[in-house]
């Protein structure tokens, strides 16, 4: 049985410290700060081209040497990572649903973004992960990442982004969430993989990636099905649930 709301600035406390991906500050948007849900084309390409001349930046090398599709998918797939940690979190240890659509950003700020919250009280939600899993859907997929992909598919006209990588991409930034949380609070580690395989297995994640087995250390190993085309930025590589990686594949696989 579902108890009372749930006050959200403890809440937030609390999962800030899992590391930086999990920090969500408790507030109204500071002046310039921008709703994750509202992003346009126009915001979008402003969103891509930042991430762009920092891949540059960090490479040595012109930001016209950043493929623009590569940078809207890295801008994608962080901004995933940064949703799905925290609603992740809050609703698997505390029983608190995150409104990721009431999530603000501020573009001001340099390095991770720093996003805030104005919610106060949070609706309370099951712990178990098919009530979570329906929650991120919900709250993140729906609410914020799939309007973030139609105005990445309209801002695309230098470098179209592929539908089933950027969902490949939140597959693997809901993997990482819950490979992280689940380091850090064990006690909910076999409920937040559960999450991701119910996530993985049905519309409109199916078929981007699974569970493959478990590291030296026990964790539970997610490939995805794509790549975030991250090894296009010259000087990088492969990230670690790349599929490219897997046996008998590669670049041009």
């Amino acid at each position: 049985m579902v108890g009372e709301r749930v006050e959200v600035a403890p809440v937030l406390a609390d999962i800030g410290r899992v590391n930086m991906l999990f920090a969500l500050e408790a507030g109204p948007p500071g002046p310039g700060w921008r709703a994750l849900s509202g992003a346009g084309p126009k915001e979008a390409a402003a969103e891509v081209e930042r991430v762009r001349e920092r891949l540059a930046g960090f490479a040595a090398v012109p930001a016209g040497a950043v493929e623009w599709r590569v940078a809207a998918s890295l801008f994608q797939q962080g901004l995933a990572t940064r949703l799905l940690s925290p609603v992740l979190a809050a609703a698997l240890c505390h029983g608190a649903a995150l409104r990721a659509r009431d999530f603000h950003r501020d573009p001001g700020a340099a390095g991770a973004p720093v996003l805030r919250t104005s919610q106060r009280w949070a609706t309370p939600v099951c712990r178990e992960p098919a009530a979570v899993a329906a929650h991120l859907a919900e709250s993140v997929l729906a609410g914020v990442l799939e309007p973030v992909a139609a105005a990445l598919r309209a801002a695309g006209a230098r470098g179209r982004v592929a539908p089933g990588l950027l969902r490949g991409n939140t597959a693997s930034a809901l993997a990482g969430a819950a490979r992280s949380l689940g380091a850090d609070r064990p006690a909910v580690r076999e409920r937040a993989r559960e999450v991701v395989r119910l996530l993985t297995s049905a519309p409109p994640l199916a078929g981007t990636g699974s569970y493959t087995g478990r590291d030296a250390g026990g964790a539970a190993v997610f490939r995805r099905t794509t790549c975030c085309l991250y090894y296009r930025v010259p000087g990088s590589g492969y990230c670690g649930d790349c599929a490219l990686t897997a046996p008998g594949r590669g670049p041009g696989a």
